[in-house]
């Protein structure tokens, strides 16, 4: 069985013969003279499960040591012990609030000492165990979200024989567009990684809704009535509560609130002239509007019993002029920014699976 690996930072020769003595027989020691000596260590690749750290050192002490443990992408999340010759009180508090997990004091009890470290090595271990668990759980309900989305979304999209592909391809060009936004300043502090991830997964089902419009109007051929019209544009009131029922019955109700925000709202227009409730402008959340921009996109780019597929070219021109009607001007700007990756988008979208536009 492999035996754990302690680091010791101490200037004081005697002391690291005296940790040897005591701790050689249990653990695998490593020595340093200063925190320098002490971070080559680390960097050569020694992985300790525990650091043993003195206070009072000539030119690094331990505080300004730990600083930078702490500090370190790597090394933060090891656990360090003072073991130290310094007994005031406020030393002790000032490791603790440093993140020491404890504080030993010179001259030490062989056996307390031992035992001491060996406490601190279980719990951090255990404490590794724990959080590998919960995200083994963690990724595993995301996965399930993701199995649901793509798996509800095909549903819908199996009952309208006229858009086939239309949810698929929506996710991809909503996602390349969301990825270009969260790096602009204006939208960055909205559009956060968990937003981002959620709206990705949301935009598959923007749709939704359509499940529960009958088959005459859902699968019309020809162009719809006054009364066929009115009746499909409730697909978004009926996809919009679908998700606020589930925001009330989930844990995660960032992702239900997005996905109602989407499904109800990707049919407004900048103007107020949209549908269900005529938002005007900023009224509409932001992952509304730039679904409403893909949306169109890709409606316009498909084949339709009414229409040949347009071309890229034609599409993104119909697009911005509707800036500032039925757009966001801005977001319609940055759509057009974008116009080589969206191309290329449409080129591969065949090519594409689902579950890559969805987390």
């Amino acid at each position: 069985m492999k035996r754990h690996t302690i680091l010791m930072i101490d200037d004081v020769e005697l002391n690291h013969s005296i940790a040897q003595d005591v701790l050689g027989d249990t653990y695998e020691l490593y020595s340093a003279i200063t925190p320098e000596e002490g971070f080559e260590i680390l960097d050569s690749g020694v992985n300790p499960d525990l650091i043993l750290l003195d206070i009072i050192m000539p030119e690094t002490d331990g505080f300004a040591a730990l600083r930078m443990l702490k500090e370190h992408p790597v090394y933060s999340n090891i656990p360090v012990i003072f073991l130290t010759a310094d007994t005031s009180p406020e030393s002790e508090v000032e490791g603790f609030n440093l993140g020491i997990v404890d504080y030993i004091v010179k001259p030490f009890v062989r056996e307390v000492m031992k035992k001491r470290i060996e406490t601190q090595i279980a719990l951090h271990e255990y404490e590794t165990n724990l959080e590998a668990m919960v995200n083994s759980k963690v990724n595993e309900i995301e996965n399930m979200y993701d199995l649901m989305s793509t798996s509800f979304a095909s549903l819908v999209e199996s009952r309208d024989g006229i858009t086939g592909g239309h949810l698929k391809n929506t996710s991809i060009y909503f996602k390349a567009f969301i990825n270009h936004l969260k790096e602009i300043p204006k939208y960055s502090m909205e559009l956060t990684p968990s937003v981002v991830k959620k709206a990705c997964r949301s935009a598959a089902l923007h749709d939704v809704g359509k499940i529960a419009i009958e088959d005459d109007v859902l699968q019309k051929c020809s162009s719809l009535d006054t009364i066929e019209r009115e009746r499909m544009k409730q697909h978004v009131v009926i996809g919009g509560d679908i998700f606020k029922q589930i925001t009330d019955k989930i844990s995660d109700k960032e992702f239900g609130m997005i996905a109602e925000q989407i499904a109800r709202y990707h049919h407004e227009r900048w103007d107020g002239q949209g549908y269900p409730e005529g938002l005007k402008g900023t009224e509409t959340p932001l992952v509304a509007r730039i679904m409403s921009i893909v949306d169109v996109y890709d409606a316009l780019t498909s084949k339709r019993p009414y229409k040949e597929p347009y071309s890229h070219e034609k599409s993104m021109a119909i697009i911005v002029s509707y800036s500032g009607t039925q757009f966001d001007p801005d977001l319609v700007e940055e759509f057009v920014n974008i116009g080589e990756t969206i191309r290329n988008c449409l080129k591969t979208k065949e090519e594409d699976d689902w579950m890559k536009y969805i987390n």
